[in-house]
């Protein structure tokens, strides 16, 4: 079973995500991430999305509910963030782990390892990887 670890929380990191597990699906993935909540970063982001473009551009069963009011016809700040909010509930439920508002203290290649600290499930420690996909 491969080891990925995935840093940051972007768009493009879960759908680097999304498609490491649909060309296996026994991936063990981690997602870290400095934000306390996927899709709300505590950095001011203005990144717009189409929603409807985007939906009708991925595969099916990237993207769990998202709520009938989320903005459609034309690119939304809040359409990127609730995008990115669904992604990461469906990322969870594929078997995904998160560690939220968690700094990479270091990535040492050789070895294949990063050191981390912050608040998710583990305070910190030092975690291998097969591959790393660095999106911060």
């Amino acid at each position: 079973m491969n080891q990925i670890v995935v840093l940051g929380s972007s768009l493009e990191a879960l759908e680097r995500a999304h498609m490491i597990l649909d060309q296996d699906m026994s991936a063990k993935i981690m997602i870290y991430t400095e934000d306390a909540e996927v899709g709300f970063p505590d950095a001011e982001v203005f990144d717009e999305t189409d929603l409807d473009e985007y939906l009708s551009s991925i595969p099916d069963g990237w993207v769990g509910s998202i709520l009938g009011t989320v903005e459609r016809g034309g690119p939304s700040v809040v359409a990127h963030s609730w995008l990115c909010k669904a992604m990461a509930i469906r990322l969870a439920e594929r078997g995904v782990q998160f560690q939220l508002r968690t700094s990479i203290l270091g990535i040492d290649k050789n070895r294949q390892e990063i050191s981390f600290r912050g608040g998710g499930r583990v305070p910190s420690g030092v975690d291998r990887y097969d591959e790393l996909h660095d999106f911060r």
